[in-house]
């Protein structure tokens, strides 16, 4: 019996280890270097005025994603959400889809008001904010918040909502 409940302990203690090391090298996924927008299949658009001139030509909201390439947590929300064909057709059909690059347009994105990243926006066409969230959602998740604040705003809402789980974030004074 002494020998199984060291086992026990052994195994136990094993397997903490075990997530302890993945829980901490999401953030080391960005030591891999990766281009998001050279690996995308979403037809992102700049932020600027021909982005809210399409937005409004289509009547749709924009989708902002704020990200940047060292950022391991963006990595794991394009793979595990926005790549997703649910989401990806969402986005395409719904929404005008914006990317962000906080590396190369740092002003832009602290205007935006991202702290963190990832940093997702949805904004009328007229630049008005219906919701800001931050760090990895899942896809089903996204797939609600989306569906859901598309709805209001077509009813005439403005349901200005921002949540996030920020463990799934990377601050932007951590920036390497």
């Amino acid at each position: 019996m002494p020998v199984m409940m060291g086992y026990k302990k052994v195994v136990s203690a094993l397997g903490l280890l075990i997530l302890m090391y993945g829980l901490l090298n999401v953030p080391a996924l960005a030591k891999k270097k990766w281009k998001y927008m050279a690996e995308t299949s979403i037809s992102w658009r700049a932020y600027g005025k021909a982005a809210f001139a399409e937005a409004r030509t289509k009547n749709r909201p924009l989708f902002v994603f704020i990200f940047a390439d060292w950022c391991g947590w963006c990595k794991k929300y394009e793979v595990e959400a926005l790549e997703t064909p649910p989401i990806r057709k969402r986005l395409e059909k719904d929404y005008i889809p914006v990317a962000v690059d906080q590396v190369k347009q740092p002003d832009l994105a602290r205007r935006l008001g991202a702290r963190l990243v990832p940093a997702t926006l949805l904004l009328t066409p007229d630049g008005k904010k219906l919701s800001r969230f931050y760090g990895v959602t899942g896809s089903d998740d996204l797939a609600d918040t989306l569906d859901r604040i598309l709805a209001l705003w077509r009813q005439g809402e403005l349901p200005y909502e921002e949540f996030g789980d920020l463990s799934t974030c990377c601050p932007l004074d951590s920036a390497p």
